[in-house]
């Protein structure tokens, strides 16, 4: 019998406003979407508020964004590559259905830029990884937030 894999697990959120959605640039790795790792503590047991919390504690860090937070819509898993500083670590991720609430876009130093894109023109961010796959969907029909 395997072993059970070990892996972290992170949220993703899919900020729209205006019928746009905010994606992120990492200077080591490309397209991001805010978001990041549950830390410990952060899940508190029957108590899901915790882990949306914990969404919005990530979305405010690294955005300077107020967000409220609806369903899920994809997972993935990711595996940091080998100049990241998580090599070797896997994390699997959930992707939230978000709405900008209010605020400003302040970076925080884990992105280097950041974007509002459509439907229209969310293409020109290809490049190739699963994140970009991720938002494919996002934009695909049964995704936008306006046919929940």
């Amino acid at each position: 019998m395997k072993k059970d894999a070990l892996f972290c697990v992170g949220q993703k959120a899919f900020i729209e406003k205006d019928g746009k959605v905010l994606i992120l640039g990492d200077p080591q790795d490309g397209l991001d979407f805010p978001g990041g790792k549950i830390q410990e503590g952060e899940a508190k047991k029957g108590d899901i508020n915790s882990l949306l919390n914990a969404l919005k504690r990530e979305v405010k860090e690294e955005t300077g964004l107020e967000i409220e937070v609806f369903d899920p819509f994809v997972v993935w898993c990711n595996e940091f590559p080998e100049h990241h500083r998580n090599h070797g670590k896997v994390v699997y991720l959930v992707a939230f259905k978000c709405k900008y609430v209010s605020g400003e876009v302040i970076l925080s130093s884990e992105h280097d830029k950041f974007k509002w894109v459509d439907k229209n023109d969310y293409e020109e961010c290809n490049d190739g990884s699963d994140y970009f796959r991720v938002l494919e969907k996002y934009f695909s029909d049964e995704g936008m937030m306006a046919s929940r």
